[in-house]
């Protein structure tokens, strides 16, 4: 019998739950469902008062069984193609689309089933942007795709009225305006199917600037010229196979991401890009672990309804730990024989492959996910003919030179979003109940959302452990990576891939070698002349391997010539240089020395009273340092380097030689408080007085003492630059 819900927001609650049977619903996506920004104060508490309702009056309805249930953070319905109309739907699509002989009366069943506008009784202005224009489009395929059936079988004059329907609830539709030109023409009302296509015409120049497609340009030519054995149902724009009716509809997508979490721009830019035409393949790239998969999943599930004739997936094993990557023949011999082509007729020789590729594809509307591409070399036949067909790429890599290709470029999560996905995958009430320790947690994995899951994974795997034990145990940077690895997923493996493909590559070995060494220094931002002080290699040189560990995703470019590593990226080249023996140690010293000789040539340039660098120890650097054109330049170098001067200077502490570290916090200081950055100078005088008294030298304290304090007497500006020393001109006394 039916169930009445007089409450709004257990309608949108049930709604959510229903357009996502058998998957667990995360309370934030509930609540952003149910009240959009306008949350009442305990949005939790609100929610869980509304479900326990809707499922107290679900049990009183179907005689005390409610389909709702509590799961991983969030709440999740029981649903079959029994007892939910979505799932009967989508099944008898499915079927069609492996019965051609059965699929006119399935695709009738199907959309019998539906009974008007969706969501039509659910206020939700989230669940109408989000979910209605998908549901609207899954239903207008079946939809186009029963109505070229009917055209096909010379029904058009008997579906004239439903067509008109249809037209008139998406004006824009080409295919739709083409269906019913090609009906009206078997009617013989040829005059009136040259006004639909003119009615279009003027439509699509008015609201969005284009001319018709190819495909409804040809049906108006045929109309106008009678050529009534070449009109057919199909207004792709490409001819349909010949062998269409025998080719397989592979369905290969692999299962939803039960957690997908975030990412709702990044997601909506490649649905529009992809639906719209904008593009026919669409690329994302990231470093190992970030999360492309699960996006490109995410959005490839999204748009299955869009491309009845099949989904093709491929994982190419471009970032597959102890797994070489999938060779452009081999890639295409998979591809093929999921479009039913016996592995004895793929030829040899992939120009002609990737021609047969093209040849089956022309005409049909197909989605490819081509998962971990290692470049575009691998893939440039993989691509296919039809215009409508979309190509979604996953890659560590940015594909620039993929021609005619969007680009979305991932980063790593946000620690809310990283939070939020913990939460999703652990449990509301165990996080909530450790708050400052699921922090640790988070900012232990560095927003790399594959980290999270391991985290959640070793949680959930024992229930008994607080928290903190993880948070603790991920605390210690020498276990980190250790702990890092649940199953098959290992953090060390991501690094280990990228690292070791890019062994195999010219320059190479070079490059695994300046990231090692990178793994030793502990500076946050790095320019290019440190990492080539750091190298012992030419600024140039060091600028090529750089760029090339950039490409790979092992380092990070903000702007040019600066570079950052993530700092689990950190730990595992940490573990790379601990090979390296001495030449790791002289390595750290030659770019603590550049650090020192270009810090005294800045404090020169800006302070042109010589005399004073002389009495600070080591009275020679190791390394030249960088060449600075003068006051401007010496300010700018400041500025670029102040994130890594406290580091600097504790790094050089932490080697035991005091004089550097002295010589370095001398330097630093002088330029920190020209550039007005007085916590940096309190940090790096702390250091500085530590290794003085630790020194036991009686002339390193006075020289420290003048030459730390020398500004002071003439500053103009005392304030808060005085608060800020006080503390260490006692502790250098």
């Amino acid at each position: 019998m039916p169930i009445r819900l007089p409450s709004r927001m257990q309608r949108i609650a049930l709604a959510t739950l229903l357009l996502y049977p058998n998957q667990p619903v995360a309370i934030d996506g509930l609540i952003e469902r149910m009240w959009g920004d306008d949350t009442p104060d305990d949005p939790r508490g609100a929610l869980h008062t509304h479900l326990t309702r809707l499922r107290r009056t679900l049990s009183e309805g179907l005689d005390g069984a409610s389909p709702i249930e509590s799961s991983g953070g969030g709440y999740l319905l029981r649903a079959d193609e029994d007892s939910l109309d979505l799932i009967h739907f989508r099944d008898l699509v499915a079927r069609g689309r492996r019965d051609r002989v059965a699929e006119k009366s399935l695709l009738t069943r199907a959309l019998a089933l539906w009974r008007g506008p969706a969501l039509a009784n659910v206020d939700s202005d989230a669940l109408h942007r989000d979910e209605v224009a998908e549901l609207e489009e899954e239903h207008r395929h079946a939809q186009e795709r029963w109505f070229e059936l009917a055209l096909r079988a010379g029904e058009g004059p008997a579906i004239i009225s439903r067509l008109k329907a249809a037209v008139v609830a998406s004006p824009m539709s080409e295919r739709l305006s083409g269906q019913l030109m090609i009906a009206l023409y078997q009617a013989g009302r040829q005059a009136e199917a040259l006004e639909v296509y003119e009615a279009l015409r003027v439509t699509l120049r008015d609201e969005l600037g284009l001319e018709p497609g190819e495909g409804i340009r040809q049906a108006h030519a045929q109309i106008l010229s009678q050529d009534v054995p070449r009109l057919a149902g199909d207004l792709s724009g490409e001819r349909e196979h010949a062998a269409v009716a025998h080719v397989p509809v592979p369905a290969e997508l692999p299962a939803k991401v039960a957690a997908f979490t975030g990412r709702h721009p990044q997601a909506q830019a490649l649905l529009d890009a992809l639906r719209d035409g904008r593009t026919t393949v669409a690329a994302v790239s990231g470093p190992g672990g970030v999360g492309k998969s699960a996006l490109a999943l995410h959005v490839a599930h999204r748009l299955a309804a869009a491309f009845p004739d099949g989904q093709l997936y491929l994982d190419l094993n471009g970032s597959t730990p102890d797994v070489p990557p999938l060779e452009p023949a081999e890639a295409l011999r998979r591809l093929l024989r999921s479009l039913g082509v016996a592995p004895a007729a793929v030829s040899a020789e992939p120009g002609e492959a990737a021609r047969l590729l093209r040849s089956l594809t022309a005409g049909r509307r197909m989605l490819f996910l081509l998962d971990n591409v290692r470049d575009v070399a691998q893939v440039r036949d993989l691509l296919p003919g039809g215009a409508g067909c979309r190509v979604l790429l996953t890659s560590r890599r940015l594909l620039a030179d993929l021609d005619g290709a969007d680009h979305l470029q991932l980063d790593v999560f946000s620690p809310e979003e990283s939070y939020e996905l913990l939460e999703r995958l652990v449990g509301a009430a165990r996080l909530a109940a450790e708050p400052q320790a699921a922090a640790q947690v988070v900012q232990h994995c560095g927003g790399l959302p594959l980290a999270v899951h391991i985290a959640a994974t070793r949680l959930v795997s024992r229930p008994a452990w607080p928290i903190a034990v993880l948070a603790d145990r991920l605390g210690a940077q020498h276990r980190r990576m250790n702990e890092l690895r649940a199953g098959d997923r290992a953090i060390r493996a991501t690094f280990a891939t990228s690292y070791q493909q890019l062994r195999t590559e010219r320059h190479g070995a070079a490059a695994t070698r300046v990231f090692d060494l990178l793994g030793l220094f502990d500076g946050a931002d790095l320019g290019t002349d440190t990492v080539a002080a750091l190298a012992g290699l030419p600024a140039e040189r060091a600028w090529q391997l750089l760029e090339l560990l950039a490409d790979v995703r092992l380092l990070q470019t903000h702007e040019p010539g600066r570079y950052r590593m993530h700092h689990l990226a950190r730990l595992f080249a940490r573990e790379r240089a601990a090979t390296r023996g001495p030449d790791g140690a002289q390595a750290v010293r030659r770019a603590l020395h550049h650090f020192l000789a270009t810090a005294r040539r800045a404090v020169r340039l800006l302070n042109p009273h010589p005399g004073w660098p002389a009495a600070i120890v080591p009275m020679t650097p190791v390394h030249a340092g960088s060449q600075l054109a003068g006051p401007q330049a010496a300010r700018e170098w400041a500025d670029a380097e102040a994130p890594n001067l406290v580091a600097v200077v504790r790094q050089a502490a932490e080697t035991g030689d005091d004089d550097l570290t002295i010589g370095l916090a001398s330097s630093f200081s002088h330029l920190m408080l020209d550039r007005g950055r007085w916590d940096q100078v309190r940090q790096i005088r702390r250091v500085a007085a530590h290794v003085v008294r630790r020194g036991g030298n009686p002339p390193r304290p006075a020289v420290a003492r003048a030459d730390l304090g020398v500004p002071l007497s003439s500053w103009v500006h005392l304030g808060a630059a005085s608060r800020a020393l006080t503390p260490d001109k006692a502790s250098l006394g």
